[in-house]
């Protein structure tokens, strides 16, 4: 259902057990959307100068952050049952994802999660952006959250 092309270009070694658990946490994520057909995801863990680039690039803020998300699709959401049956191709292609592996190490101290949990809880949350959630509005921001915690099981 999930086919993840994933590219390491950072200097942090990332475990299959832990790219095990991003898959999991990307499929729970579909299924709770009601994603039911095999789809695709370019994956990419990244350096700070890397995703800083892309970010000045991509949306004009020459900082690092954490995960860039490059949907396919940006309609998904209202447009989720045409994109889907109009789609002659499978699997369908998503997006990319690009974590930045040493922000997302800082993260996870700082929010007391592992290192593999704060990578789950980044792919959740770009996926999210990839089926065309975002959090620009105060409202958007809450409902991505919650969809977040139920996903991640953080009640």
């Amino acid at each position: 259902m999930l086919i993840v092309a994933y590219d390491n270009r950072s200097d942090i070694e990332i475990e299959d057990t832990a790219l095990e658990e991003i898959e999991d946490a990307m499929m729970r994520t579909l299924l709770h959307q009601e994603v039911e057909i095999e789809c695709e995801i370019s994956f990419s863990f990244v350096s700070p100068d890397e995703i800083k680039e892309l970010n000045a690039e991509y949306r004009k803020k020459d900082t690092v952050t954490d995960v860039l998300s490059f949907p396919m699709h940006e309609d998904f959401c209202k447009n989720k049952k045409a994109i889907i049956c109009d789609n002659p191709y499978l699997p369908l292609l998503l997006g990319d994802i690009v974590i930045c592996t040493r922000q997302a190490e800082i993260q996870a101290k700082e929010y007391g999660n592992t290192f593999t949990r704060e990578l789950s809880y980044l792919s959740v949350h770009s996926v999210l952006h990839l089926l065309g959630y975002d959090h620009m509005e105060e409202a958007d921001k809450l409902l991505m959250r919650s969809i977040e915690k139920e996903i991640m099981n953080d009640d």
